[in-house]
């Protein structure tokens, strides 16, 4: 189990990414290649995904313990970067970070690849670079419209949780394996280590990450850093962007029903074209469609378009 114990600061410092991490990302679909209980959708990732795997993207994939567990290093908190950014990031971090995490788990005297990085050489750190790209090129992309889907959907959710139930009432319903005991956060996960593993957040805050590739909670404590709580993300309705028998798709057609289904949180032009698989003028064009016919509005916030859902777009999901 882990328990959260929260410091009266610490309910006003609960949020959530706008975005997928890149990196957490990787590591999450990393880990779900291993043979660990999955949600349905990371056991349908999996298998269509295997296949694709690339010799280019085993150093990403060494950094994933047989139970699970990654270090630390390879999900460094980030604001908002895209993946070229974060893998800069990744590729500046710190010898002894690298060695701080990896050594206590390690077997002495280990060569290859990881016996390189715990040497720091430059081509070790560039081929775990080349490892995560491919990674997300090859096996994440096919599958980003859904992912983000369910990201979006699951923030969707909680933001209307939190407008009607605050912040406690929001943690209390995140996840059937999560509950809340005031002042206390405990996630009851599918590990089977009989220990508890508690985070004390002394005013930190908490990051919440909800991912469609997990079936348990998993947290990220390190100091000096914001802790992370991983949970799997809500089923929603834009797992599927057009299922069989989608009688949405019939009405708007198979890629507008789409884009209505990936506005579960407000979206971006740009985002709406990622979450969808289609170009920016056309995420365009069918917003334009929506919007007139009433189910999508639009505003500008810091000189961005971010067009969401209306009420009667709301209900047409429902349906």
């Amino acid at each position: 189990m882990i328990r959260i114990r929260f410091e009266p600061a610490d309910l006003g410092r609960v949020t959530f990414r706008r975005e997928p991490d890149p990196l957490w990302d990787a590591a999450l679909a990393a880990r779900a290649l291993r043979d660990l209980p999955s949600s349905a959708t990371g056991r349908a990732w999996r298998r269509q995904t295997r296949a694709q795997l690339r010799p280019e993207m085993k150093p990403l994939l060494k950094l994933i313990s047989p139970g699970g567990a990654f270090p630390n290093f390879l999900t460094p908190e980030l604001d908002g970067s895209g993946l070229n950014d974060a893998i800069e990031e990744l590729a500046a971090t710190p010898a002894e970070k690298i060695r701080a995490d990896l050594v206590p788990h390690l077997p002495a005297g280990i060569g290859g690849w990881i016996g390189d990085l715990l040497d720091d050489r430059p081509t070790a750190r560039r081929q775990l670079g080349h490892a995560v790209r491919a990674f997300h090129t090859e096996a994440l992309a096919p599958w980003a419209a859904t992912l983000e889907g369910r990201f979006a959907a699951d923030l969707a959710i909680r933001s209307r949780a939190l407008l009607t139930d605050g912040v406690e009432g929001m943690l209390a319903g995140i996840h059937p394996d999560v509950e809340w005991r005031a002042p206390e956060l405990h996630a009851h996960g599918l590990s089977p280590h009989p220990s508890t593993f508690t985070i004390e957040l002394d005013g930190r805050g908490l990051l919440l990450y909800p991912s469609a590739l997990v079936a348990e909670c998993l947290a990220l404590d390190v100091p000096g850093r914001r802790p992370v709580l991983v949970y799997p993300a809500a089923e929603a309705l834009c797992d599927d962007p057009a299922p069989r028998g989608d009688h949405l798709a019939d009405l708007l057609g198979r890629t507008r029903a789409s884009v209505l289904r990936s506005l579960g949180a407000d979206a971006s032009t740009t985002q709406l074209a990622r979450r969808t698989g289609i170009s920016l003028a056309s995420a365009s064009e069918h917003a334009r469609v929506l919007r007139n016919a009433g189910l999508v509005t639009t505003h500008r916030a810091g000189g961005v378009a971010l067009h969401a859902l209306t009420p009667a777009g709301t209900r047409l999901l429902r349906y």
